[in-house]
């Protein structure tokens, strides 16, 4: 049976490379990267959210937790290493799947925060930065 899409939403902060300078801070503090609102229908069977970051180590070897959230509960988590010698840019791109979500309308957002690292450790958000929603079910 075909899957109809019953809503779609973006955020895209920036589309370019090296066109943002945002310090990613130490946990339990994050920055949010990116949020959109979504309708959620009751023939929801998923909301599949995807997103882009770009994202630069600017000490050391940091790791980055990225949070997916659905209103204030997180949903999605994925840890990113990044060495500064071997990769000073990186573009992560994740896919997240909400599995059967209440219907109604709800927030979805993106952070991001430095976990388990030195003191000196550090990374910045350079772009591009977007984050998309659809939800997904039987029409």
């Amino acid at each position: 049976m075909p899957k109809t899409i019953f809503d779609y939403k973006a955020s895209v902060p920036t589309s370019g490379s090296q066109t943002l300078n945002r310090n990613i801070p130490t946990s339990p503090t994050t920055i949010k990267l990116a949020a959109f609102g979504l309708f959620v229908p009751e023939q929801t069977d998923f909301v599949d959210l995807q997103g882009t970051i770009g994202i630069q180590a600017t000490a050391l070897n940091p790791s980055i937790l990225i949070k997916v959230f659905r209103d204030t509960g997180v949903i999605f988590t994925s840890r990113i290493s990044i060495d500064a010698d071997l990769a000073e840019f990186q573009t992560v791109s994740f896919q997240a799947i909400d599995i059967s979500p209440p219907a109604g309308f709800y927030s979805y957002s993106v952070t991001a925060e430095l976990v388990a690292s030195a003191i000196l450790d550090s990374a910045t958000v350079v772009g591009p930065v977007s984050f998309k929603g659809f939800s997904i079910g039987n029409a």
